[in-house]
């Protein structure tokens, strides 16, 4: 992951269709997301409304992680969803992770410790942006890990 090319941008508003639930450790989240995502689509699909960008969110706290799921929108309210405003973000640190969820913390362990390094600190939730991630094996997946910042 040494090579893997780190980015500081600032993140656009984002509105999503989405849900959201709640876990009690980060090994539970991977259960969690792939189940969220079908049943946001299959809201939205069944509505006549066309997914757009699939986007998670993660914010961890001591009572465990927030997850919320969801596509990117600009209709109405749908049933079976809400409607979430990510907020624009003013820093963050980006990277692209390439393939597979079973190795996508290491991708993140990377990203973290380049925010350390470069005296930055990572605040707030993090999101996915899932840029191509239609193959089952996941193999050609393509991800872009965003992590709100603060300081530099």
């Amino acid at each position: 992951m040494s090579d893997m090319q780190i980015t500081e941008k600032p993140l656009p508003f984002v509105r999503l269709a989405a849900l959201t639930e709640t876990v009690g450790t980060q090994p539970e989240v991977a259960a969690v997301v792939g189940p969220l995502f079908d049943r946001v689509e299959g809201a939205l699909l069944a509505s006549g409304a066309t997914p757009g960008l699939p986007i998670a969110e993660y914010d961890m706290d001591r009572h465990g992680v927030r997850i919320t799921v969801g596509f990117t929108y600009d209709g109405p309210a749908v049933d079976d969803v809400v409607i979430v405003e990510l907020p624009a973000v003013d820093a963050a640190f980006a990277a692209t992770h390439h393939g597979t969820m079973a190795t996508i913390d290491d991708s993140w362990r990377a990203l973290n410790e380049a925010i350390t390094a470069r005296g930055a600190e990572a605040r707030g939730a993090c999101r996915e942006v899932y840029l191509q991630s239609e193959s089952e094996d996941q193999a050609d997946w393509i991800t872009e890990l965003q992590q709100p910042i603060a300081g530099d």
